[in-house]
């Protein structure tokens, strides 16, 4: 399969009836979203295969449920299904984006296919692929650049680049071969990934957006990148004693909310408590009480879940439906597998439910 290029040209007009046919169809598939008495419901569940049967009787995921056994199904099969809920959402919205000159919809296949390499670096070492298999993008794998079922039978970095050949990735991955498994470091090849999807997402928005759509859709990926950044940054002073030098080489250079000037400050004088009460004064409502904080990541996954959930009530532009719609899809997805892996290992409910987010 040839590798997705984007290309430019005039600026994508969609007309009205497709814009508000994208609009229409997100919002209605959102409005089937996990409300939370499904929540209290789901976290009632002693097994998962009552889990399943909630999910297949009471809820949207009935349609990936349709055929299961939910008396016999197990979790990991469970978790696989759920997953799949959304490539196939993915695929069912961008039918009304594919037109000659539309290509946002590509930042989305670009984010499923930086995510399964990752994940097959990740699982080099692990003779287990289970779950790799649960989270491959098997529905749309059409759309994909490269064969993600190969990813499966991988079990090297050299058979990695062979099936990322024909790929623009091969060109990053190859120069950062490692000598060996053991010395592979999985930040290196995130960043270098990530810092190529955030430039791809930026080439495509400047040249298929304008105006208040421009801003809208430039603020959710810059407000992703900071947030990330912060992630970073925390976790490298908290857990890892981390130099500012490295702290600083593993940034994106994208800067909203917090200045380039005031973030290098920030990173040179603070530890990482007090890093953290400066983002909390000056940038984003994150805790700062370390009790009361579970991990930074769900915090910053709650800004973002605000953040789009506005984006998709308020917009009318179909591809920042689009971006809102799977970011808010992919949260209840984390939800309902965190629930199902809590029930699975006796997990007391008020912990798991510290984890869900809606």
């Amino acid at each position: 399969m040839s590798s997705i290029s984007v290309r430019y040209g005039s600026r994508p007009i969609m007309s009205d009836q497709s814009t508000l046919a994208m609009a229409a169809k997100a919002k209605a598939m959102y409005g089937k979203h996990l409300k939370s008495e499904d929540y209290t419901e789901l976290l009632r569940k002693r097994t998962v295969q009552e889990i399943a049967g909630y999910l297949k009787n009471e809820t949207a995921f009935r349609e990936i449920l349709a055929g299961i056994n939910e008396f016999a199904i197990h979790r990991g099969h469970l978790e696989m299904l759920v997953r799949q809920t959304f490539f196939l959402d993915f695929l069912e919205l961008i039918r009304y984006s594919q037109s000659k000159n539309d290509h946002f919809y590509e930042y989305g296949v670009l984010m499923m296919e930086i995510k399964q390499i990752l994940m097959t670096i990740r699982l080099l070492s692990e003779t287990d692929k289970t779950s790799q298999i649960a989270q491959l993008p098997i529905f749309a794998n059409r759309l994909i650049s490269f064969d993600v079922e190969e990813l499966i039978k991988v079990n090297s970095f050299d058979e990695l680049l062979s099936v990322l050949k024909s790929t623009p990735y091969y060109q990053i991955l190859k120069p950062l071969k490692p000598k060996s498994l053991l010395d592979i470091d999985y930040s290196t090849y995130e960043i270098e990934l990530k810092a190529y999807y955030f430039k791809r997402v930026n080439e495509i928005i400047e040249h298929e957006f304008k105006g208040k759509d421009k801003e809208d859709i430039r603020d959710m990926f810059d407000t992703q990148i900071e947030l990330d950044n912060i992630t970073k940054i925390y976790r490298l002073k908290k857990y890892y004693n981390a130099s500012p030098f490295e702290i600083k080489k593993v940034l994106n250079p994208t800067y909203k909310r917090i200045s380039k000037k005031t973030l290098m400050e920030w990173i040179d004088q603070k530890d990482a408590v007090q890093f953290l009460q400066a983002v909390h004064d000056h940038a984003y409502d994150i805790p700062t009480d370390i009790k009361e904080f579970q991990y930074i990541e769900y915090q910053t996954d709650v800004i973002m879940f605000e953040l789009t959930k506005r984006l998709m009530r308020f917009s009318t532009n179909p591809n920042i439906i689009l971006v809102a719609y799977l970011n808010l899809l992919e949260i209840e997805i984390q939800n309902v597998v965190d629930i199902i892996e809590g029930v699975r290992y006796k997990v007391e409910n008020d912990k798991i439910a510290k984890l869900l987010i809606y």
